[in-house]
């Protein structure tokens, strides 16, 4: 299609440049022209005006969305599964009414993933391939769900031990009380034996 029917799908899509995104009037421009019109607007300086009256609670509300944002596609998508950090950024961005990164207190997704290991919401971890996140599940229903299976899962191991100890007892008194069967065996024919043999001594003195 053309440049224009490709900047309206992107512009469906959410894909237009994050640079040129005012997240104070939630307005995408489509150019640095237009973002430079939009910083002029009357609507934009009302804006601006109520952010400088109360710039740092707007910025912990847009902080505080900006996470909830990503830690929700981080434990739907992927559920506690390693993952890298800037490949869940790109699903979050995908939503054109995401909060930017830009409106946040964060100034760089590797200081946000930190923000995350230090509060205990992720297990992080630097690599040559970048930062990973893993969900630390939380949810009080499912971690009880997960500690019942635990528990049930010992049991059964602790069962399935205490029935082979059990087998294994049996086995041995079974092999103990052959070995009894055994020697009583052996000991009655070794009398049956001496008996014959004095017999056999007695008929040969007649």
């Amino acid at each position: 299609g053309t440049p224009k029917d490709i900047a309206n799908r992107m512009k469906a899509k959410g894909l237009q440049k994050l640079k040129f995104y005012c997240q104070m009037c939630a307005k995408q421009c489509r150019d640095e022209n237009g973002f430079k019109c939009h910083m002029t607007s009357d609507s934009h300086l009302r804006q601006m005006k109520i952010f400088r009256d109360n710039a740092g609670g707007m910025m912990d509300s847009f902080s505080k969305e900006f996470e909830v944002g990503y830690m929700e596609t981080l434990r739907r998508r992927h559920g506690t599964q390693r993952m890298n950090a800037n490949n869940v950024y790109q699903e979050v961005i995908q939503d054109k009414h995401h909060v930017h990164m830009n409106s946040t207190k964060w100034a760089t997704l590797s200081d946000f993933v930190q923000y995350l290991g230090k509060k205990g919401l992720c297990v992080v971890e630097e690599t040559e391939r970048g930062w990973y996140v893993t969900y630390i599940e939380r949810d009080p229903a499912l971690l009880a769900r997960q500690e019942a299976l635990k528990k049930k899962t010992d049991a059964d191991r602790r069962e399935e031990r205490l029935a082979g100890e059990r087998r294994e007892m049996l086995r041995l008194e079974a092999a103990r009380a052959l070995d009894r069967a055994g020697c009583a065996v052996e000991r009655k024919a070794s009398e049956i034996g001496d008996r014959a043999e004095g017999d056999v001594k007695m008929e040969m003195k007649l």
